[in-house]
């Protein structure tokens, strides 16, 4: 158990972390070109919902039922401003009470930064980027051998196995449940995570029960508070990530 100096500075030091995620975050927005792809897309349902209304007009049938177009936010939100700062701040907290000092504690504090921008950027955009994951899959394999109850053998195997078992999903459903995005985030939680059957280093599998579990409460609970319909999509990443930091926490 660390003093509570050291976890107060590791408080602040995560706020700071997740306040600078939130900047990468709006950067990486403009970046991707986001909020000109969804203009473009609106146009383009702007006109299909026009040819609607005219088709219906023409043949004297009734007008079609509009859904709302409901775009995303751009900028700094409350996402940037508050939600990455204080999930970074309790991470690096709880990780610098749990953890020895030493390299491992830096390894979860990095994993910490990185699973809270996925969170958030998730949940603002319903969207994982590759330019996160395709760096963050190779540097979790990298340091794998020296992050707490892991080895590279494992880290690679929970990624190969996760990633396969996402994408699967993926592609038999076309993306409507789990996206490809899903998939690579998929391979990073079991890189970070772990898994070796003969072994019964579980560390992955674990961390996708957690986020199933997760997922399906908080589905259950948007549904009965009518926050949330049937059709209205729910990003799966942040249970993903919420998954992987217990497991790490906890240890595989």
């Amino acid at each position: 158990m660390n003093n509570a100096a050291a976890i107060a500075g590791a408080a602040i030091g995560g706020a700071l972390v997740g306040l600078g995620s939130g900047r990468v975050a709006v950067w990486l927005e403009r970046a991707e070109k986001l909020e000109e792809e969804e203009a473009e897309d609106r146009r383009a349902y702007e006109q299909e919902v026009a040819a609607a209304f005219q088709a219906a007009a023409e043949q004297e049938q009734l007008a079609p039922v509009v859904e709302p177009w409901h775009g995303d936010r751009y900028g700094l939100t409350w996402l940037e401003k508050y939600l990455s700062p204080l999930l970074a701040a309790g991470g690096f907290a709880a990780f610098v009470a749990h953890d020895d000092p030493g390299f491992g504690m830096a390894v979860h504090l990095l994993w910490v930064a990185v699973l809270v921008h996925i969170l958030a950027f998730d949940i603002k955009h319903r969207l994982i980027l590759n330019r996160v994951t395709f760096v963050a899959v190779p540097v979790a394999l990298l340091v794998a051998q020296w992050s707490p109850g892991l080895t590279f053998v494992h880290a690679l195997f929970g990624a190969v196995l996760i990633w396969l078992f996402f994408m699967v999903q993926s592609l038999l459903f076309g993306g409507r449940a789990i996206g490809q995005g899903d998939a690579k985030l998929g391979a990073l939680v079991g890189a970070l995570t772990g898994l070796s059957l003969d072994s019964g280093h579980l560390g992955a599998l674990y961390a996708v029960i957690t986020a199933v579990l997760l997922g399906g409460g908080v589905a259950i609970l948007l549904l009965i508070t009518r926050v949330r319909g049937l059709k209205d999509p729910i990003p799966y990443g942040p249970f993903l990530c919420a998954g992987a930091a217990l497991i790490m926490f906890h240890g595989p």
